[in-house]
């Protein structure tokens, strides 16, 4: 499958089409789910098919119709690859339509408290680099595979299909079962997505066994994360007991403030046209 120009690092690395291992990704994890992979540390990756976006598992099955002549014959491949487990992250440092998309904060009318806090969103920064070192460390016993992290690439539905046409036309019915070129068919994505510019850290398995939805690695979390920040619309006596939780769960990192959505009195600065030489009546 074809590699955009920005990438200058092979596979073999198992970064796909990131540039710099260390640029900085972000990721919205629901509040509890982050307090969960602190007390266990441990990162959860489930397979595709669990996301919304159909489009997600097009790869499991793929009619290719092969010319024969005057005939066209039609196979199915991909039906019986071996697993694969990713987890999704964000080169966009801050977004409204991100946080909205995975946090949801709903106000009691008198405490000012978030009602919601099972839907609440906290955002954690990372690199490339880290949490590929991470996942590989932390690889589940009993599981053989390979692991990669890639930028997704986003396409209109019909390059998205001819991207998958064009790498089974030059490597064979059989492209898509060497994991390097199964990772890069989940870095595929419709453009009504690009939005979320996307970065996903995926597992690709090698054996057939277990047949599971979901996969947790074993990480040391600080290490993992170096910056957390909670959803900007909570009141700060909230995000201090956020705080508060993730400190007696471990976590060493930093903890920064948002002002994403912070009140804020705007103030100019005019230029006093009587020092500048231009007529004060010409305005």
């Amino acid at each position: 499958m074809s590699e955009p120009e920005t990438s200058d690092q092979p596979v073999d690395d198992g970064l796909i089409r990131l540039a710099d291992a260390d640029a900085p990704i972000y990721r919205i994890f629901p509040l509890w789910f982050l307090e969960e992979a602190l007390r266990l540390r441990q990162l959860a990756l489930v397979a595709p098919s669990k996301w919304e976006d159909p489009f997600e598992v097009v790869g499991d099955a793929i009619a290719v119709d092969i010319p024969r002549g005057n005939r066209i014959e039609q196979v199915i491949i991909n039906q019986s690859l071996p697993p694969a487990f990713a987890q999704c992250w964000s080169r966009t440092v801050e977004s409204d339509s991100l946080f909205r998309a995975y946090s949801r904060v709903v106000k009691d009318p008198h405490f000012r408290r978030n009602i919601c806090p099972r839907d609440e969103g906290v955002r954690v920064r990372s690199s490339h680099r880290k949490l590929l070192r991470a996942v590989r460390s932390g690889n589940p016993s009993g599981l053989n595979g390979q692991w990669f992290v890639g930028a997704v690439m986003y396409l209109s539905r019909e390059a998205l299909l001819q991207e998958i046409a064009n790498a089974i036309d030059r490597h064979g019915l059989q492209v898509f079962e060497v994991p390097s070129n199964r990772a890069k068919l989940l870095l595929l994505k419709r453009e009504a997505f690009s939005h979320e510019a996307e970065v996903r850290v995926i597992y690709v398995q090698q054996n057939q066994e277990p047949r599971e939805t979901s996969i947790r690695v074993p990480i040391e979390p600080s290490a993992v994360f170096d910056e957390t920040s909670f959803d900007p619309r909570l009141e700060t006596f909230e995000r201090r007991e956020r705080e508060a939780v993730i400190r007696s769960l471990g976590y060493e990192g930093a903890i920064t403030d948002s002002d994403l959505y912070q009140r804020t009195l705007l103030q100019v600065h005019l230029v006093d046209k009587d020092n500048t030489g231009s007529d004060p009546s010409a305005a």
